[in-house]
């Protein structure tokens, strides 16, 4: 069966607090919010020196999608949530709070938002959204980063550090390749590479109630959120350059879409279905290799030169800048496989 969505649930030291959240996305299942049918629940263990991962294992055995994800320490919220993407290979990938803060009733909303834009993030600060706190100290921190955030990079959104975000997955893939945050900032980041590379993004009401025990410093971590985001906007943080192949066929051999289908046929069994994004021209296809292990690049470069005859391909590294001249990407990444992601 084809996986419509994988939600990644990064967690570090979240024992306690994983029965919770996982009773909230009963109830969304219940609701008919979520289809387990169609999606994968992949917990990322960020390193836990508690029973996150043993805890995570058990709550998950029924379903009939799911993973559990160790890394070797703690590497931060950023880290965790990309190694969650690497790993999906749904049509769509999410990401939410261990704890469920963010009420996964919404879910039907991020996707229907990903049905017009590339990503699509929850909003605590639309008319529409709902909010329950009682610690005024670190509802105050959060607008007067989300206010920095806005002044700092002109993104235009309410809310950048909602936890609860979904992505068209070749999108995803390329994002998160390009960004080198690690710890809480990391969420901005996304969404500037996102802007800069014209790829849409839609805000949805969401359902925010406050859980006890959260591992995030109200003072501390916003502090050095907001000095992430300044090396970010000059320039500091540069992401890796992203390994392509650009293929140009003979004129009139094949249509880009065609075109398309082969290269995918080529290069699916080499990357086990990995979604990686490809954008079609006029003239052929770009495939990008984000989150790509350099031997799993250099094998499917193998097979693209021997399969595709006289077609002309060309390798080379591209970074920001050489995104941004390949013109807006929104709407224009389609995953590299044949006939899309299955379980």
């Amino acid at each position: 069966m084809t996986l419509q969505l994988t939600i990644v649930m990064p967690a570090y030291n979240e024992a306690h607090r994983l029965a919770e959240g996982m009773r909230r996305l009963d109830a969304a299942v219940s609701a008919g919010a979520v289809d387990l049918d169609r999606t994968e629940v992949l917990v990322v263990d960020d390193g836990s020196t508690d029973e996150t991962a043993a805890v995570a294992d058990k709550l998950l055995a029924a379903l009939p999608h799911h993973r559990v994800i160790r890394l070797p320490f703690n590497q931060g919220k950023g880290a965790a949530v990309r190694a969650g993407v690497a790993a999906s290979r749904a049509e769509y990938t999410a990401y939410m709070d261990a704890d469920m803060a963010i009420d996964p009733l919404a879910v039907p909303l991020l996707l229907d938002g990903l049905g017009h834009d590339d990503v699509a993030i929850g909003c605590r600060a639309r008319r529409d959204s709902m909010v329950e706190t009682t610690y005024l100290v670190r509802s105050l921190m959060g607008r007067l980063f989300n206010e920095l955030v806005t002044a700092g990079t002109g993104l235009g959104l309410k809310d950048t550090q909602c936890g609860f975000k979904a992505f068209r997955t070749p999108a995803a893939r390329l994002l998160f390749h390009l960004v080198r945050i690690d710890r809480f900032a990391f969420d901005v980041e996304v969404l500037a590479r996102a802007r800069r590379l014209g790829l849409g993004i839609t805000e949805v009401p969401v359902h925010w109630k406050h859980v006890e025990g959260s591992t995030v410093h109200p003072i501390h971590d916003s502090w050095s959120m907001v000095a992430d985001v300044y090396r970010s906007r000059r320039g500091r943080l540069a992401g890796p350059p992203v390994p392509s192949v650009s293929v140009r066929p003979p004129t009139g051999a094949l249509d880009p879409e065609d075109l398309a289908r082969r290269v995918g046929a080529l290069i699916d069994p080499i990357l086990d279905g990995a979604p990686v994004p490809v954008v079609r021209d006029a003239a052929g296809v770009t495939v990008l290799f984000a989150m790509v292990d350099p031997a799993d690049v250099a094998r499917a470069n193998t097979a693209l030169r021997d399969g595709l005859g006289d077609a002309e391909a060309t390798r080379r590294p591209l970074g920001l800048d050489d995104l941004v001249a390949l013109g807006s990407l929104g709407g224009r990444l389609t995953p590299g496989t044949p006939s899309g992601p299955h379980s």
